[in-house]
């Protein structure tokens, strides 16, 4: 399901870092401009295919005030009867509490070729789907409602880059920063970087005809990010944890409690005629659900849903699989990106892509 969902993501995050560059509670200067850069109003129409979803058609839109704060949404439809939109917000400030921003968003679809790997599929009655060694014909497809309904609060501490402000300003010329970075200039945290106390509660309800799921865990974390550029870092690294669990307020799903833990390393490379900047980014993570017991066979197991806790595929780690293919006790996932900006940029010179200000591009 979350396949469908990255598509809308794709292109709103195109709108986001490339637009706006408002956002993450920090804000973009370009060249020798006074202010930062003044955020925009997009709409925008949008068309894709996909292999559950068929061809379908949408509208996306952001709206951002002057600040780093930014609404969007999306809603879409297909040729065989799926249909969703989202509502969100990014960094939505409090009155009175400068530190303390919200980033809430809601979905509601219907999918009518909805792909699941969990058990039930009549060809597979020993194996257990979504395991390592399971197939990759193991799955459900199903005529399902999705609802999601999310929202991380984060405090920024007074600590590092952010010690006198809760909202950082990079300056920055053609994408490249020039001046101002938020981190990696010590590895000490109360010298250099942010770091950033988070609290998550998360409701999702599935339901077909043939199964249902529902959750309403709470995820709490910590994240140290001494990383100099974050819309696209060049040196520095990011270390995060994370705790969730479900205790089964809704009284009607299992308890569960999943941990999770990465670090991300970049190094920059040598420059060329041909590059303006070349970087060589590493990730290593984990993530492990001490309660589930995978020798049990009913539904209090004690794992995590499929969607989350120790889960791989998709759109941020192992892409080349789909969403949520893997999801287990535990996993482990680590990566080598080598990152290279080219000199060359073509999208200045079309007309039609300049309201976005889409300064940089990069090959991965």
């Amino acid at each position: 399901m979350k396949k469908q969902i990255i598509i809308s993501s794709i292109l709103l995050s195109t709108l986001f870092f490339q637009s706006t560059e408002i956002f993450a509670q920090y804000m973009i200067r370009e060249g020798d401009e006074e202010a930062p850069v003044k955020s925009r109003t997009f709409v925008v129409p949008y068309a894709f295919s996909t292999e559950s979803l068929g061809f379908g058609a949408g509208l996306a839109a952001t709206y951002g005030p002057k600040s780093e704060t930014l609404y969007y949404g999306t809603a879409y439809a297909t040729d065989n009867g799926s249909s969703f939109a989202m509502l969100g917000g990014n960094n939505i400030r409090f009155f009175g509490i400068e530190r303390l921003h919200a980033s809430p968003w809601i979905s509601v679809g219907h999918f009518t070729h909805l792909r699941i790997y969990l058990d039930g599929n009549p060809n597979f009655p020993t194996e257990r789907a979504g395991s390592n060694e399971s197939s990759q014909d193991n799955y459900l497809e199903e005529n399902a409602n999705d609802i999601i309904a999310d929202c991380k609060f984060v405090y920024t501490l007074p600590w590092g880059h952010y010690r006198e402000e809760a909202v950082h300003t990079y300056i920055t010329k053609n994408g490249i920063l020039k001046d101002n970075p938020s981190g990696a200039e010590s590895w000490n945290p109360l010298k250099s970087g942010r770091s950033t106390i988070l609290f998550r509660p998360y409701y999702r309800k599935q339901f077909s005809d043939a199964k249902a799921g529902e959750t309403l865990f709470f995820q709490a974390g910590y994240e140290h990010d001494n990383r100099d550029f974050v819309p696209n870092p060049h040196r520095g690294y990011l270390l995060k944890t994370t705790v969730s669990h479900d205790p089964n307020w809704l009284g009607d799903t299992r308890k569960w409690t999943a941990l999770d833990g990465e670090i991300d390393g970049f190094i920059p490379l040598w420059d060329t005629s041909w590059s303006r900047q070349q970087t060589l980014a590493l990730s290593f993570w984990t993530a492990y659900a001490p309660t589930y017991n995978v020798k049990e066979t009913s539904r209090d197991d004690g794992s995590p849903p499929y969607f989350t806790g120790p889960t791989l595929g998709g759109f941020w780690r192992m892409r080349g699989y789909p969403a949520n293919r893997f999801h287990d006790k535990s996993a482990i996932y680590y990566s080598a990106e080598y990152r290279l900006m080219p000199e060359w940029q073509p999208f200045s010179e079309i007309d039609l892509l300049d309201p976005l200000k889409i300064r940089w591009w990069q090959i991965v």
